[in-house]
């Protein structure tokens, strides 16, 4: 049954309260509830199309349609036709491949269908460590692009395969050097690796091969071991309107990862998408007690990292913003120019030690390796209700913001600093910690220079000893930056200790002002 993804939206995120709940009803079992494209006949063929069934195929559930596809992708390129049409139907993947995948994409050829209820494609079953469906040969066609996929229902039929424990590249799609890619109106499931990949290079010299102008939209993402999507080596992509959920996502829902110095990734945007981790579980191989709260998207610098430590202008400029989150975080690693907005979390509490890949704050803006120049990365207007731990965190980063946030239930603080500088302002933030070990609405350690932090509220909504907050801004350690925090005008109702409690070393290193109860 096909919904308008629009309306679903938009009643998901006008429930994003304080009172909501992180277990969310599965919507028609499992089956795409994003808008779909225009309806196509299943009796006839688009125009700019070929058919599959004219090359071969059955789509029946049970013949080898493999060589027919190739065949039919084949015939539209060598013929100019723009797409291959795959008629309501089951059709199956029988052929084992190479190391890059099993069937061929061809430049300027897309792939549609009447829509991921009726159409699908599907590995069969009985593989050791599967390769991909769909693939860029980038020897034999060096650039992908130009092209729609639309309408179809992707299954890499995960229980019926076997693994290795450190196998995870069996994908749907991999593209790694292109541009002008649309996915719309798609099913990706049940495959161990990503939904989507794009740009996953490792080359010798810079942007030898990328992928730019990418837009993934109104398709569900459901039981994908690795990532729903994959953005590695890209310049300008989107990811919107997009469900994601069940079980698996190693790394996250969708993550933005630079590999290496001679990669750009920059400019993708991630938003308006449901990310509910509340309805299945992570991979055995996170390690630690098996959990639902998983990463819904991360943005990070892995390997070697950057020349010579120092950030460079190459990743960066992506936006996070009008996501709604079940049981999920979205984290930043090491990553310049990054705008984190208007994104709600609903996490219920569940033990992470020991799990591989995660932190326990819902923003967690990091650095990993003692980086220079982090700078530029703001968490505002987000809507955290979390008992995880912290709302949001800034380590090792300078010039940033938090601004306007909505932070309730946390188990740790609210907002943690660790040698960072920048400006926090207007930020409500309730019943952080617990009664057993109360916490603050920030927190402050290591050096920062010119930290403002000014015109916050902090409540505590319980009395006596229930009280979970002891202070609005507590400065928890030794700061040597050269310019003394500001803290001015944040107000505390109900602590159970004090407005403002500075580090007992250097009890005159900040400048107070009109800090109030009430």
């Amino acid at each position: 049954m096909k919904r308008n993804f629009f309306i679903l939206a938009l009643f998901l995120f006008a429930s994003c309260k304080k009172d909501d709940v992180a277990i969310i009803p599965q919507v028609d079992n499992g089956i795409n509830v994003n808008a779909p494209a225009v309806s196509l006949a299943a009796t006839a063929t688009p125009a700019n199309a070929v058919s599959v069934k004219d090359q071969g195929a059955k789509g029946d559930g049970v013949t080898d349609d493999t060589k027919a596809i190739t065949n039919a992708l084949l015939y539209a390129k060598a013929h100019g036709i723009g797409n291959i049409y795959f008629p309501d139907g089951s059709y199956m993947i029988g052929q084992i491949g190479n190391g890059g995948g099993i069937i061929r994409l061809a430049d300027g050829v897309g792939m549609i269908g009447n829509g991921p209820a009726t159409c699908h494609i599907k590995l069969t079953g009985g593989r050791k460590n599967p390769n991909s469906i769909f693939y860029q040969d980038y020897v034999g066609m060096p650039s992908i692009g130009n092209l729609v996929i639309q309408g179809i229902d992707f299954n890499g039929n995960l229980p019926l395969q076997t693994y290795d424990a450190d196998y995870q590249f069996c994908h749907a799609l991999s593209i790694n050097n292109g541009k002008n890619i649309e996915v719309k109106n798609c099913k990706f499931q049940s495959f161990r690796g990503d939904g989507l990949l794009f740009g996953d290079v490792f080359e010798t010299s810079l942007n030898k091969r990328i992928v730019t102008n990418v837009n993934v939209h109104d398709s569900e993402f459901f039981n994908i071991y690795r990532e729903a999507t994959m953005f590695c080596c890209v310049n300008g992509a989107s990811f919107y309107n997009n469900n994601v959920h069940g079980d698996g996502y190693l790394v996250g829902g969708v993550d933005i990862e630079r590999h290496s110095v001679n990669e750009s990734v920059l400019n993708v945007s991630v938003y308006n998408n449901m990310f509910n981790f509340a309805d299945g579980y992570g991979p055995v191989e996170r390690g630690g007690p098996k959990v639902r709260y998983r990463r819904a998207v991360t943005m990070g610098f892995f390997y070697n990292g950057y020349k010579n430590a120092t950030a460079d202008s190459l990743s960066g400029h992506h936006k996070i913003y009008n996501n709604k989150i079940y049981q999920g975080q979205i984290d930043c690693w090491g990553i310049i120019n990054v705008s984190i907005s208007g994104n709600c979390f609903t996490n219920t509490y569940e033990n992470i030690t020991g799990v591989n890949f995660l932190t326990a704050s819902a923003i967690n803006i990091a650095d990993p390796a003692s980086t220079k120049g982090l700078i530029n990365v703001s968490a505002d207007n987000n809507t955290i209700n979390s008992a995880m731990g912290n709302g949001i965190v800034f380590h090792g980063y300078a010039q940033v913001q938090a601004n306007a946030n909505t932070i309730t239930g946390t188990r740790t603080d609210g907002i943690n600093l660790i040698s960072t500088s920048g400006y926090f302002y207007g930020n409500t933030i309730t019943n952080a910690g617990t009664a057993a070990q109360k916490a603050s609405g920030f927190i402050v350690s290591g050096n920062s220079s010119g930290l403002i932090i000014t015109t916050n509220q902090a409540t505590n909504t319980t009395a006596g000893a229930a009280r979970t907050m002891d202070y609005v801004v507590k400065i928890a350690g030794v700061n040597n930056g050269k310019v003394a925090p500001k803290i001015q005008n944040n107000k505390g109702k109900n602590m159970a200790s004090g407005i403002v409690c500075l580090y007992w070393l250097q009890s005159t290193f900040a400048e107070l002002l009109n800090n109030l109860a009430g």
